[in-house]
């Protein structure tokens, strides 16, 4: 068991601007998502991941729902990273919406959304009573 090892369960979602793109980078416990994500084998594969990932999460972006790209699969001892396209040209965000119910059927699991958009450092922790957030930026 891997969560011996870890003082609580999460997964981490990370959008970030990087030059002209809006990126998302996302970490998980590799295990849980295999038990718990609707796997079809013991790795995690792009088609699974973004089958999964689509239907637990939403995105949306100044009004506009945006569906990640998986650009690349990352497997490590105990975590798994993938990196997914969002957008071009993510200037001036004036609002972010983002749904996550990811993994939430692990018991005690939390999702940790960080924003890092139009200069700006946030971060938020959603989890069974908050599967939502909305962000203004004024």
């Amino acid at each position: 068991m891997t969560n011996d090892v870890h003082e609580s369960i999460s997964a981490t979602f990370n959008v970030i601007k990087r030059g002209h793109v809006l990126m998302l980078e996302i970490e998980f416990d590799e295990e849980n998502f295999i038990k718990f994500g609707e796997s079809s084998s013991l790795h995690v594969s792009k088609e699974d991941f973004g089958n999964y990932l689509n239907k637990t999460t939403s995105w949306e972006f100044d009004g506009k729902k945006l569906i990640p790209q998986i650009l690349d699969v990352q497997s490590g001892e105990h975590h798994t990273k993938v990196i997914c396209f969002l957008s071009q040209n993510p200037d001036n965000i004036k609002s972010v919406t983002i749904k996550n119910e990811f993994l939430l059927n692990v018991t005690s699991h939390s999702n940790i959304v960080q924003l890092d958009i139009n200069n700006t450092f946030k971060d938020f922790r959603l989890h069974k009573g908050r599967r939502e957030i909305k962000v203004d930026y004024n």
